[in-house]
């Protein structure tokens, strides 16, 4: 059953599906990963999202959220990239000077999907068994 939200003059079902990796494509986000589910718990719970997956592979994330249809995918990615890259960098500093050097932790693109005529089901499924080994 698809999953609506209710506000004051309009119902809606936003889902996302968000790829984006940090600059220069580094492999450090398995040193990361619990930092990364914290920072966007805490983004997703400030903004009234909710995560439904999240994939954290060494070089890149699979975030699928349902949000608010008043903040577009562009406002997404920002909340959640900015957010994380600026208190991941401050938490390990040991990163930031051997990878990072030009400030900044994600790569400034992203790619973003919905769940259009796919069922949310299939997209969680997905990201879930999607291998994200490295090469």
């Amino acid at each position: 059953m698809e999953e609506y939200r209710s506000h004051a003059h309009s119902v809606s079902s936003c889902k996302y599906h968000f790829v984006w990796c940090p600059k220069y494509r580094h492999p450090v986000l398995n040193v990361a990963e619990d930092d990364v589910r914290e920072f966007f718990d805490e983004t997703s719970d400030h903004f009234g999202q909710k995560i439904l997956a999240l994939e954290i592979a060494d070089d890149h994330v699979h975030l699928f959220v349902q949000c608010d249809p008043k903040h577009s995918p562009a406002d997404l990615a920002r909340q959640f990239k900015s957010y994380s890259g600026k208190h991941l960098l401050e938490r390990y500093p040991e990163i930031r000077e051997s990878y990072f050097w030009g400030g900044g932790f994600w790569k400034v693109g992203y790619y973003v999907g919905t769940t259009g005529a796919v069922s949310e089901e299939v997209v969680e499924r997905y990201i879930e068994e999607t291998e994200h080994a490295p090469e």
